[in-house]
């Protein structure tokens, strides 16, 4: 775990500096997930500052950030709603849904379904497990986006996925949520099956 105390150059440097993701919530599973923060900052010097402690940083300026949440980028819904505050202010913004927040969100559910297969692929099971965790849960968000809210932690997913009339991609999220948490690997079938859901949806929407 990070003590915040490690971060005291860091912070010397910034507005704001942030974790946000499974790392402020019971979803975290150590060895596994990543833990992301993001600083608010115009000094680029930050980045490497952070990687060096093994965190999956976000550097970005003040302007650059309310343009996000001005176009409705998820990035901007998880910092305001998804985050804890390491030091420094986080600045006043407002998050406002638009046309891009749900489709970025499904965009990001086929990068982890890919991702997911080439883990297979070079035989990298955690990687493997855990993007296609992202991404079954990308596409849950994605579908219940439309409705205005984005679900954050897996049991606020469960939960909303129960309303979005796909018993499949719940049962499936389920399984693979219990897979990564167990270290457990995935199937290439498996990874094949959620593929197959997204085609299916595409499909749908199309018509």
């Amino acid at each position: 775990m990070i003590s915040d105390s490690q971060f005291k150059d860091v912070c010397g440097k910034v507005k704001a500096l942030l974790y946000f993701g499974s790392y402020t919530r019971e979803d975290y599973v150590d060895g596994i997930s990543d833990i992301n923060v993001i600083a608010i900052t115009n000094d680029k010097s930050v980045l490497m500052d952070l990687a060096s402690m093994d965190l999956s940083p976000v550097v970005i300026d003040e302007e650059t950030l309310n343009k996000l949440c001005q176009d409705g980028d998820p990035l901007c819904y998880y910092v305001l709603n998804d985050s804890k505050l390491i030091c420094g202010s986080l600045p006043n913004f407002t998050f406002i849904f638009t046309d891009k927040t749900c489709s970025k969100l499904l965009r990001y559910s086929r990068t982890q379904a890919k991702m997911s297969l080439e883990g297979i692929a070079r035989r990298d099971e955690i990687s493997s497990v855990n993007n296609l965790y992202r991404g079954i849960r990308s596409f849950i968000r994605s579908k219940c986006c439309t409705k205005g809210k984005i679900p954050l932690s897996d049991e606020e997913v469960i939960a909303c996925c129960k309303g979005i009339g796909n018993d499949e991609i719940c049962e499936l999220f389920s399984k693979v949520r219990e897979l990564r948490r167990n270290r457990e690997p995935v199937t290439y079938w498996t990874i094949r099956r959620f593929v197959k859901i997204m085609e299916v949806e595409d499909k749908d929407s199309s018509l």
